[in-house]
């Protein structure tokens, strides 16, 4: 396949982005860019296995053969160290511990020993930030005098926030719904989030900023920019998949793939410009972008 083909000059009425290359790099799913857009890590279909691609280098480094290791994986603030979930299960009830992989050398060490209900795992100072049975919890290499930023996650498909020691339940709609796919801006002010209504953000009170229409699988680029898919199915199947970029202030809607393969899960490196995503069949494919 030729990526020329693959990936259209993606610019629109608005004339704000463009793609300046897409290149197929391995095969694989899930793929996450670190921040400085030098690494990538990526799974099997299911999220078994995990293993990291250093786009410099061109290599490929195994991480860890675990269950559930490639179930949102991410990177140290510093971009030194790989975190990462396995799972176990006894009596019936799935556990979760939380591993670390350091870059340097290769060494592994287990951070969080298995437990319920772990949530997802964001990067804080010199190790993690999760929740676990309604508390906001940190696992560290060491103490670290780094103030507690905000954190958001979906618990019992909840949208729940914890800020300032308090944990609170927002509901951005007024009926009941269930809520995925959330995630902080980068300059932690606002909360990106999925329902059956599609994406929206609100602010960090509940009240919604902006509605976005269908994005699935959302991920923040800046503060003004989210870059997600916007897929088709026939009840059963996806059977399409375009990655979008969306601006907050409604200048940029624009499809950064052309449709001739379905292009799903974006990862992003606003520093670098990048965008990675892999398509239904399992290539991964890494896209470089300009934004004016």
């Amino acid at each position: 396949m030729s990526c020329l083909l693959f990936c259209a000059c993606a610019v629109c009425a608005q004339e704000k982005v463009t793609v300046i290359s897409c290149e197929y790099l391995l095969n694989g799913f899930y793929p996450e860019l670190s921040k400085d857009g030098t690494k990538m890590l990526f799974t099997s279909e299911n999220y078994s296995g995990l293993s990291l691609y250093d786009l410099q280098q061109k290599r490929v480094i195994p991480v860890s053969r675990n269950a559930n290791a490639g179930y949102q994986p991410v990177f140290s603030s510093d971009n030194s160290t790989v975190f990462f979930r396995s799972k176990e299960f006894r009596n019936g009830y799935g556990y979760v511990s939380v591993e670390s992989y350091a870059l340097l050398d290769g060494s592994s060490r287990t951070l969080l020993s298995p437990r319920r209900e772990v949530g997802r795992l964001v990067p804080y100072a010199n190790g993690i930030l999760f929740s676990q049975e309604k508390l906001l919890r940190k696992a560290t290499f060491g103490k670290t005098a780094e103030p507690v930023p905000a954190y958001v996650s979906n618990e019992n498909l909840e949208l729940v926030l914890y800020k300032d020691g308090k944990r609170t339940v927002l509901h951005p709609y007024a009926e009941e719904l269930n809520y995925i796919w959330s995630s902080l801006s980068p300059d932690g002010q606002k909360i990106l989030f999925n329902t059956k209504y599609g994406t929206a953000v609100c602010d960090l009170s509940g009240k919604i900023l902006v509605e976005l229409g269908q994005l699935n699988a959302p991920v923040w680029y800046t503060d003004n920019l989210v870059v997600g898919m916007h897929d088709v199915d026939d009840g059963h199947v996806i059977t399409a998949s375009r990655i979008v970029m969306m601006s907050l202030d409604g200048h940029i809607n624009q499809q950064l793939t052309d449709g001739k393969e379905i292009a799903m899960y974006p990862s992003v490196s606003a520093r670098n410009n990048n965008i990675v995503f892999n398509t239904l069949d399992g290539k991964i494919y890494l896209m470089t972008i300009s934004v004016e």
